[in-house]
């Protein structure tokens, strides 16, 4: 897996710091952290520090308040570090009581899952036991999304292959929505059409979900009118969809297809189509793939960057009023 390289810039007058962290920010204001290092002024011993700081825009400028700063000692931001990892994921899920649970228990945990139990059946039994209490199960599974939903931002930024997310997406069902109850182990939708995933939807009935890779072009244009229209390949894609939900519906009476989808039952089946990214979008493509959806009333089109938006959202990690700003003054 490649590694980013980091550098280390320098002031005007020598102060070493690296690219600031944008906390949060909205159209009027933001937070940013900026890790620096400078020389002790008796000792001469290299310190690192971090400023945390609040800022207002007033007129293009970004203005930084002496009372909406402050800067934390190396030993500060040990403690800062140490705080977050122990309360924050509990906190934030609504846990009441918790304990932490240390690297041998989570490969034990780990472990009984290799044997192929189901996870209800583990936790279930651990509880009962009174190994597990609930809070604990629910803060190691905030855990394993956390990780989940850090694995899917840095895949999106690197080449994978669409069998890597098939994969990844069969592993963490959860971030397609809580629309669907589980993927059907059933794929074939007859001899020549075999979706990504057959899913039962929460009302039980049999939807479809079909993955593309995120580094694939989105749109094509603008047009002489400004309008922008599909790609040749993502034209192919929602036909490849169109074509399963048609195919579906021819064997909805089917016994043998019953069979296979385990009795789910298929009347108006809809398909999410997940395809390219978005992260660079200004309002106009987002309009345009507003227009396109409502084209079709089976079919829902996302991006791979609005998945991403909604799974940090669902585990608090992401303010879904905030707006992204640029700034062009570091270290601020």
């Amino acid at each position: 897996m490649a590694k980013e390289w980091k550098n280390v810039s320098k002031t005007a007058d020598g102060q070493e710091y690296v690219e600031p962290c944008i906390l949060g920010s909205g159209p009027r204001s933001a937070c940013k952290a900026v890790f620096f290092r400078n020389c002790h002024k008796s000792s001469g011993e290299q310190i690192v520090s971090l400023k945390i700081a609040r800022q207002k825009k007033v007129g293009n400028q970004w203005i930084t308040k002496e009372d909406k700063a402050i800067t934390l000692k190396p030993e500060e931001i040990d403690k800062l570090i140490e705080y977050i990892q122990e309360y924050y994921t509990p906190l934030n899920i609504g846990m009441t009581e918790f304990i932490e649970a240390d690297e041998d228990a989570a490969k034990l945990f780990t472990k009984v899952r290799d044997l192929g139990i189901s996870d209800d059946e583990v936790v279930s039994k651990l509880i009962e036991s009174g190994i597990l209490t609930q809070n604990l199960t629910v803060a190691i599974t905030a855990a394993e999304r956390n990780n989940a939903v850090q694995e899917f931002e840095h895949a999106i930024d690197v080449e994978r292959t669409e069998s890597f997310w098939q994969n990844w997406f069969s592993q963490n069902k959860w971030v397609l929505g809580s629309d669907y109850l589980n993927i059907l182990p059933e794929r074939d939708i007859d001899t020549n059409d075999i979706a990504d995933y057959l899913m039962r939807s929460i009302d039980g009935f049999l939807d479809v979900v079909e993955i593309k890779r995120p580094d694939l072009q989105f749109w094509a244009g603008p047009d002489s009118h400004g309008n922008y229209y599909p790609t040749a390949q993502l034209t192919a894609a929602i036909s490849q969809c169109l074509n399963y939900l048609y195919r579906i519906e021819l064997q909805s009476n089917s016994v043998e297809f019953m069979e296979r989808v385990d009795g789910t039952k298929t009347v108006k089946p809809q398909c999410m189509l997940v395809y390219g990214r978005s992260d660079d979008w200004g309002e106009d493509k987002m309009r345009a793939l507003r227009i396109l959806n409502s084209a079709y009333h089976q079919l829902h089109i996302i991006t791979y960057d609005q998945l991403l938006l909604r799974a940090k959202q669902l585990l608090g990690l992401s303010d879904p009023d905030d707006d992204e700003e640029d700034y062009d003054s570091l270290p601020f």
